[in-house]
C-alpha cells in the first residue's frame, strides 16, 4: 500500500514539475520573426551604354568623371530611368518605351504608377509627364549674380517636395518647399543660409529647423530627412508627420569613415535605408536602420559611373540598387524576407518548430 502511494505521489510530483517547466518555457521560449535580405542580389535590368536607340547615354564631365543616367525610380517593381544626356525618360525596358524630353536634361526623377516629375536645371523648371509630352508645372526665376539649381525631388503621389540651392555673393542658401501635384506652392518647410562669416542657420519660423542633406517620403507619407553635419562616422535622420512635427529620430554609426551618404528610401515598417560611400571602391555599403533593433549593414560594389540617385526602396522593403559598370547600366534587387525562429529570453536558439513543446 505504502509503495503504491509512494509511486502515485512520485508520478504526481513529476507531473507538477512538468507543468511548472511548461509554464517557465511558455514565459521564456517564444517564436520571433527574423528579417534578412537575400544572400545575393538579383540582376533585374542591364542596359549597355552606347549610341543606339535601345542603349543609354554616358558622358565625360568637365571634372573628368564619367556620368550616366542621373536618376531612376521603381514603380510596381518596374524601373523608369532618366537617360539624362540622351534627353529622354525610359519608361519601360521590356518592352522598350521612352518619352522624349525635347532637349531638356532630366537630372532628378520621381514618380507614381501613372505620373512622373523631373527637374531640368537648364530651364530651372520642374516638368510633369502623365500622358504625352512633358508639361512644365513649376518655373523658378534666376536671380542676377547668383547660381540657382534644383537639387532634389520627392513625392508621395499627391504632393511634391523640392529642394533648391542658391549660390553667390559669398553666401549659400538652401530651401525645401512642398508643392501640389499641379505645381501650386503649399509650404516652405526649410530655409538655411550660410556664408564665410555666417554659420549654417535655419529660422525657427519654418517647420524643419535643421539643415537638410537629403530627404525622401515614406509609404505612410511621412517626410524623412537626413540632417546635414560634418561628423565623420555619424548620420542623423528625422521623421516628420503630416503636421511637420518630428515624431522620430534615428542615428547611424558607420563602420567606415563617411565620405558621401545618401538616403535611399523607407519601407512601410519605417526602416530607413542609407547608402554610404557608394562611389568609393572597397568602402561602399548600405545601412538599414530599424526602430529598436540593430542596424543591418551590407557590403555592395562601388559604382564607377556617377549618378544623382543610387537606390530606391519598395514599400515591402526590397532594395533596388544601382550597380553599374563602365560598360553597362545595371540595377539589382535585394529582396527582404522573413523567417520564424525560436527565441529563449531574447536569444535565437533554433530555426525550426520543436514538436514536443506544445502547451
Amino acid at each position: 500500500m505504502a509503495a503504491r502511494l509512494g509511486k502515485k505521489f512520485g508520478i504526481m510530483g513529476i507531473l507538477v514539475a512538468l507543468v511548472a517547466a511548461g509554464s517557465i518555457v511558455r514565459h521564456h521560449l517564444y517564436r520571433v520573426k527574423v528579417w534578412n535580405f537575400s544572400s545575393k542580389p538579383v540582376g533585374l535590368w542591364t542596359v549597355p551604354f552606347g549610341s543606339w536607340a535601345n542603349q543609354l547615354t554616358r558622358v565625360k564631365g568637365l571634372d573628368g568623371d564619367i556620368y550616366g543616367p542621373l536618376a531612376f525610380v521603381v514603380r510596381n517593381g518596374q524601373p523608369a530611368i532618366a537617360d539624362t544626356y540622351g534627353h529622354r525618360i525610359v519608361v519601360n525596358i521590356h518592352p522598350w518605351r521612352t518619352v522624349a524630353t525635347e532637349g531638356l536634361l532630366p537630372e532628378d526623377l520621381v514618380g507614381t504608377a501613372r505620373t512622373f516629375f523631373f527637374a531640368d536645371n537648364r530651364t530651372l523648371a520642374i516638368y510633369r509627364v502623365s500622358t504625352g509630352n512633358p508639361r512644365k508645372i513649376i518655373q523658378f526665376s534666376q536671380s542676377p549674380g547668383y547660381t540657382e539649381v534644383i537639387w532634389h525631388l520627392a513625392t508621395d503621389g499627391n504632393t511634391l517636395v523640392v529642394e533648391g540651392v542658391k549660390l553667390g555673393q559669398g553666401q549659400c542658401e538652401t530651401w525645401l518647399r512642398q508643392y501640389s501635384g499641379t505645381g501650386q506652392l503649399l509650404h516652405t518647410l526649410n530655409l538655411v543660409r550660410s556664408g564665410h562669416h555666417l554659420p549654417m542657420k535655419s529660422p525657427s519660423s519654418h517647420p524643419i529647423t535643421v539643415p537638410v542633406r537629403s530627404f525622401t517620403v515614406s509609404p505612410s507619407r511621412q517626410l524623412v530627412v537626413e540632417v546635414a553635419g560634418n561628423e565623420k562616422y555619424q548620420r542623423v535622420f528625422q521623421v516628420y508627420n503630416a503636421d511637420n512635427r518630428v515624431v522620430r529620430q534615428a542615428e547611424l554609426i558607420a563602420p567606415e569613415a563617411i565620405v558621401h551618404s545618401q538616403l535611399l528610401g523607407v519601407n512601410r515598417m519605417g526602416w530607413i535605408y542609407a547608402g554610404i560611400n557608394l562611389a568609393k571602391q572597397g568602402e561602399a555599403l548600405v545601412a538599414v536602420l530599424r526602430p529598436g533593433r540593430r542596424t543591418i549593414f551590407r557590403k555592395v560594389h562601388s559604382v564607377p559611373v556617377a549618378s544623382a540617385v543610387y537606390g530606391a526602396v519598395s514599400p515591402n522593403g526590397s532594395l533596388y540598387l544601382l550597380q553599374s559598370t563602365t560598360k553597362e547600366y545595371r540595377i539589382v534587387k535585394w529582396a527582404l524576407m522573413a523567417s520564424e525562429h525560436w527565441s529563449w529570453n531574447g536569444r535565437i536558439v533554433g530555426t525550426s518548430a520543436i514538436p514536443f513543446l506544445k502547451f
